[in-house]
């Protein structure tokens, strides 16, 4: 069955173990809903795959929000599923990643572990800073969705992005990046050899800096940014499952 068209949010009711799976900058849980109907058959996990504030609408209302909102989204459904389950895996694509690594780095007693899929963490080149910070930058920006290698496949999201929001991404990837020496957790590392959006170099980072001394890397080869989309969907699918059922904490 495919689950590519749905851009609600949703839960899949299983085990006392969940898993918080978030999808990236300007788009929605349809863009990880193959991954996580795929760990919810094969490890038989609670999935809850929460919307962003400012996602799923208009350019205009996430012109409205900031980090701090983004944040508060992924921490109710956290708690929620905090509530239900005893052991919790927190996942995420791109901007959903950086939120991953956020909150297991600020809620340790909460995420027990974590998994990061092409997640920024502040690497940008220095045009692309400048372009943030200029007196009068456009009110919006080009989108950088459907970065996928796949020829069929489509992601539902803004095909504009408010400058704003740019900012307020800028300063919560970096501030995350600057914390992963806090990150304690047994932690999944996906980065696709090729990504138009994220460089590659954040999952080497990741890798380097985090404070966990149990850390993988998967390099994603047939895959662009929205990995969760793409070729390897179902290689994630069987390496997060891997990770979710592994009896280590």
């Amino acid at each position: 069955m495919d689950y590519d068209t749905d851009p609600a949010p949703f839960d899949l009711k299983g085990s006392r173990t969940g898993v918080l799976l978030l999808h990236g900058f300007t788009s929605t849980p349809q863009s990880v809903a193959h991954v996580a109907h795929g760990l919810h058959r094969l490890s038989g996990a609670s999935v809850r795959v929460p919307l962003l504030a400012g996602h799923g609408t208009t350019p205009e209302e996430l012109a409205q929000t900031g980090y701090r909102d983004w944040l508060a989204s992924a921490e109710a459904a956290l708690a929620t599923l905090r509530q239900e389950c005893d052991r919790i895996v927190v996942a995420g694509l791109s901007l959903g990643g950086t939120i991953a690594l956020n909150l297991a780095i600020r809620f340790p007693d909460r995420v027990d572990r974590v998994v990061t899929i092409n997640g920024s963490t502040g690497l940008y080149r220095p045009d692309q800073v400048a372009s943030l910070f200029g007196d009068r930058p456009e009110p919006f920006q080009r989108g950088i969705g459907s970065d996928i290698r796949h020829p069929d496949r489509r992601e539902i999201c803004y095909d504009r992005i408010p400058s704003t929001t740019m900012r307020e991404r800028f300063v919560l990837t970096c501030a995350t990046g600057a914390m992963l020496p806090e990150l304690r957790q047994p932690i999944l590392v996906f980065q696709s050899r090729i990504d138009h959006v994220v460089a590659p170099e954040n999952g080497l980072r990741i890798l380097r800096d985090v404070g966990s001394s149990d850390v993988g890397l998967v390099w994603l080869e047939n895959s662009f940014h929205v990995a969760t989309l793409d070729h390897d969907r179902d290689l994630l699918v069987e390496k997060i499952g891997e990770f979710i059922l592994a009896n280590r904490r």
